[in-house]
């Protein structure tokens, strides 16, 4: 994409209205948190958007949504060099050159795969994925603790090679291990910059949903869902939009045609294990439009795991999706969304529920 900065004399400039929407943005959303409160909040930067170069993407573990990930990368021409990282070196090489032999059918993008990390040198983005499956009968904070081991041997790798990089997690459980993630990126690294995919997906599956029932196309629905990537994610049914139209009038509630929309949500991601074993294409596109707005910063609002502490009475360091400006950098900001009372006490919830699990480990990363 080309940028042209027109310099024609009278022509509106958005500097004129800068200092106006930098009143409203600082009233309206917040800066990114630390992942601990033994850190101090670090002051916003605002930065001008940054330009369209050729960009580095790494993608740590190619299991099935590693694939995913990278599939939906390739065909949306979103980099100029794409690495591939994963410690099943046979199976590495057969996907690697699989993808190779289909460079004529998307931009010139080099792809690079190996077992060892020095490959994803110099990365723009690194988006993780790598992670191990819940066993049957396995509890969550067992699934955390070997998840936890894994990112404890990945993180520093990446840090190692790519010093710059922005760290978007995948793996799941997405919240915990993005806060681990970040935790063991430690308090130099900036904030923001390690997030987690989050509800994105969530929020995409709510808006098709809501637009197929309306014979819409998706991108005509807004919203979000929200709290954490799993059974426990908030609808915010006062954020819904059909065009410019709200889905509910002020004070109105969901009623139970629109609750089952959002249980259908939840239940989607199951349907599809049940059915396939796995899923893999959907969160792939949304890791990818995840990615263009990081790599191109664009600036998109889009709902992503960050820490959450300090909003909505949460007092813990979790993190958890609401609606965040991604740039270069990940995180710029924090969107501050409204929310009701059984809202708001249904993501402290949420917060406490993730805690839980995360606590007995989090002092020991």
């Amino acid at each position: 994409m080309i940028r042209i900065i027109y310099s024609i004399q009278n022509t509106l400039q958005p500097h004129s209205f800068r200092e106006h929407f930098k009143k409203w943005r600082a009233g309206a959303t917040v800066n990114t948190i630390p992942f601990t409160s033994d850190l101090p909040q670090k002051p916003s930067e605002d930065t001008p958007l940054g330009n369209f170069n050729s960009k580095k993407v790494t993608v740590v573990g190619m299991g099935q949504v590693g694939l995913g990930c990278v599939s939906a990368i390739l065909n949306q021409d979103l980099c100029g060099t794409l690495a591939m990282v994963d410690i099943a070196k046979q199976k590495l090489e057969g996907e690697a050159r699989d993808f190779q032999q289909g460079s004529a059918f998307h931009q010139t993008t080099t792809i690079l795969a190996s077992d060892q990390y020095d490959v994803s040198e110099g990365s723009d983005l690194v988006v993780i994925t790598a992670g191990v499956a819940q066993k049957p009968g396995e509890s969550r904070l067992s699934l955390v603790e070997r998840n936890a081991k894994i990112m404890k041997m990945i993180m520093p790798q990446v840090l190692k090679y790519s010093p710059n990089a922005t760290i978007l997690v995948v793996s799941n459980p997405c919240d915990i291990m993005t806060a681990i993630a970040a935790k063991i990126a430690g308090p130099d690294y900036p904030q923001g910059k390690v997030f987690g995919a989050g509800t994105c997906l969530d929020s995409s599956r709510f808006q098709t949903l809501i637009a197929t029932s309306m014979d819409l196309d998706p991108r005509n629905v807004h919203g979000y869902i929200i709290g954490e990537h799993g059974d426990s994610s908030i609808p915010v049914w006062s954020s819904v939009r059909v065009g410019a139209l709200p889905i509910l009038k002020p004070g109105e509630e969901p009623d139970e045609n629109l609750k089952a929309i959002h249980k259908s949500v939840v239940a989607s991601a199951y349907d599809i294990i049940n059915l396939k074993g796995y899923t893999n294409w959907a969160i792939g596109m949304s890791t990818a439009h995840i990615a263009k707005a990081v790599l191109n910063d664009t600036r998109t609002i889009i709902p992503v795991s960050t820490c959450v502490r300090g909003l909505y009475g949460v007092e813990d360091d979790v993190f958890l999706s609401v609606p965040c400006s991604l740039s270069t950098n990940g995180v710029q900001r924090v969107a501050v969304l409204p929310l009701n009372d059984e809202e708001q006490a249904t993501f402290q919830k949420c917060a406490k529920g993730i805690w839980e699990v995360q606590k007995p480990i989090w002092d020991d990363l």
